[in-house]
């Protein structure tokens, strides 16, 4: 992916850009997947933008709604990220303030007068069962329907107006809720791509080992038989919560999660075999002090997601050795002392997850 290239597909698609620069983006999109993803995805959110009503009222007073979201959503500034890898969370957070403006609004207005059948399905391949019948074409999923693709199935999901699901076959999805607060899916086994344009909090996936809960983004996940999963995020940020647990995926980083414990600990998706290998024994197989040393040992600056779950999951003697391994790598800003980190104080993982930009505070609400 080019930054520079995906920096201007904003004024690409609106036609602002110079000649010249215009034939540089073509000549680019050729040849680079990723950066024609971003354009689709950008078309796409265009697209649904303008096929919104225009003269719809909303039956109630929204704006207390809208604006508390928007408090919710302030982006924290200042914040270096020179230790971190690149993760897309600049042009992830300008693309999803535009599409959250967009949603946020189109939901109170559009959604509050549409019927509560459910959602849009497309068959994309083969014939997938819904409930007991065969389907092809164009079909409606409502609450309470299971989809089961089949090995040669394929199936879209249109997920409201918020975005859209892609089922691969072998798999099992049902559709839990579709109301304007709870868009709601439950994957017992197979694999989903999901690409959500909203607010934080308004897309969930159930899955027998853990919730997924979209913060604006685009992820895959997969569910193997024995309902265990792993979950990779192409943009923004997905959280995995399960009975107290919980862990803040960034794009390009993935996360495991296990029937019996929920979430694991986040990795980069280039992290080393050594490094998935020992925070699976650490967080599945009681892998203990050993399995957290080679962890620890595996990191490198660009691992502080790791490294920071780590440390809001570890007690004592353990949290130092995290502790000692991030400062190492990425020494904390000033007035976070290695004793007060240590001791929980709240004030300084306030300020060093910001030094670290690690995402909005209320992601982190329940660590």
């Amino acid at each position: 992916m080019n930054e520079h290239v995906v920096d201007n597909l904003d004024a690409y698609l609106d036609h602002s850009l110079p000649a010249g620069e215009r034939m540089q983006v073509e000549r680019h999109l050729e040849t680079c997947e990723s950066c024609r993803r971003e354009l689709d995805n950008l078309r796409n959110l265009l697209k649904r933008a303008g096929e919104l009503p225009k003269s719809l009222k909303p039956a109630r007073d929204l704006w207390p709604g809208i604006e508390s979201r928007l408090d919710d959503r302030k982006t924290e500034h200042g914040t270096p990220t020179s230790a971190l890898p690149h993760t897309g969370l600049g042009r992830w957070m300008r693309h999803a303030a535009a599409a959250a403006a967009v949603v946020t609004i189109a939901l109170g207005t559009w959604w509050l007068l549409q019927p509560r059948e459910g959602w849009n399905l497309a068959v994309v391949e083969g014939t997938p069962m819904l409930g007991s019948e065969e389907i092809s074409g164009e079909s409606r999923i409502a609450v309470g329907d299971v989809l089961e693709t089949g090995a040669n199935g394929r199936a879209r999901i249109q997920v409201g107006i918020i975005g859209h699901v892609e089922v691969e076959p072998n798999t099992s999805i049902r559709l839990v809720e579709a109301t304007i607060s709870n868009h709601r899916l439950a994957l017992d086994r197979g694999t989903i791509a999901a690409t959500i344009f909203a607010p934080p909090r308004l897309f969930f996936v159930e899955t027998p080992s853990a919730l997924a809960v979209d913060l604006g983004c685009v992820y895959t996940l997969t569910v193997d038989e024995a309902g265990s999963g792993i979950l990779a995020v192409t943009s923004g940020w997905v959280a995995l919560e399960h009975d107290g647990r919980e862990s803040i995926v960034p794009a390009g980083a993935k996360c495991k999660t296990r029937l019996g414990f929920g979430p694991g600990t986040p990795y980069q998706e280039d992290a080393s075999e050594e490094l998935v290998e020992a925070l699976a024994r650490f967080d599945f197989d009681i892998g203990g002090v050993e399995a957290l040393q080679t962890a620890l040992a595996e990191c490198r600056n660009m691992d502080s997601i790791t490294l920071w779950h780590l440390y809001l999951k570890t007690p004592g003697a353990q949290r130092a050795l995290v502790y000692d391994r991030l400062a190492a790598l990425v020494p904390p800003p000033q007035g976070v002392t290695r004793d007060g980190m240590l001791t929980g104080d709240p004030d300084m993982i306030k300020r060093w997850r910001k030094y670290l930009n690690l995402g909005m505070d209320s992601w982190w609400r329940n660590m």
